[in-house]
């Protein structure tokens, strides 16, 4: 996917202040579904080069065949994406203290291998807790107590009307790696 929007219409949509020429990547990492985004600005554009999503098969009992499929898929995302760009910044979503230590455990690790995979390849590579992130986009929850399906529907709503582009629920993971990628962006 390759979409073009005015600079300025996102920076007042957020209220906030973006860099120009900077390439960013965000990557959402989650147990069996990892969305990637690639978003780069010129003087006058924000441009999405590239949302993209690394599935791996649910068998929790199989866990370094899932890590491979990971890996597998990762580095060649890692390659397409380097070929063509120069990368400022990789943010990668920090875990959340889950009550589910299998969960974390999994995460992390993805977390930790993502981390391992584009360190080399950008300015600057660092964890940031969603939280963090959605807090430097603006973003403010309509309903306080919304979490889970209905904090992604809200999310998805946010990104949907910043970037001027149709997101579905499905496409949760692309979103996060896209809110991200714009705090990425924010010139704090």
């Amino acid at each position: 996917m390759k979409k073009k929007i005015k600079l300025d219409r996102v920076e007042t949509f957020l209220g906030r202040n973006l860099a120009c020429d900077f390439v960013v990547v965000g990557i959402d990492v989650s147990l069996y579904s990892t969305g990637i985004a690639l978003i780069r600005t010129t003087d006058s554009y924000l441009i999405i080069e590239k949302l993209d999503t690394i599935k791996v098969p649910k068998n929790p009992k199989h866990f370094l065949k899932t890590t491979d499929s990971f890996l597998e898929q990762l580095d060649q995302i890692k390659r397409d994406i380097i070929s063509k760009f120069t990368i400022n910044e990789v943010i990668i979503e920090d875990c959340f203290l889950k009550k589910n230590v299998t969960t974390l455990k999994a995460l992390a690790r993805f977390g930790i291998l993502a981390y391992e995979r584009f360190r080399g390849c950008a300015n600057k590579c660092h964890f940031k807790l969603p939280t963090s992130a959605r807090r430097i986009i603006n973003f403010k929850k309509l309903n306080k107590k919304a979490k889970g399906l209905k904090l992604k529907k809200e999310l998805i709503e946010y990104i949907s009307a910043t970037l001027d582009i149709g997101f579905e629920i499905e496409d949760h993971d692309q979103v996060d790696a896209l809110v991200l990628a714009l705090a990425g962006l924010v010139i704090e």
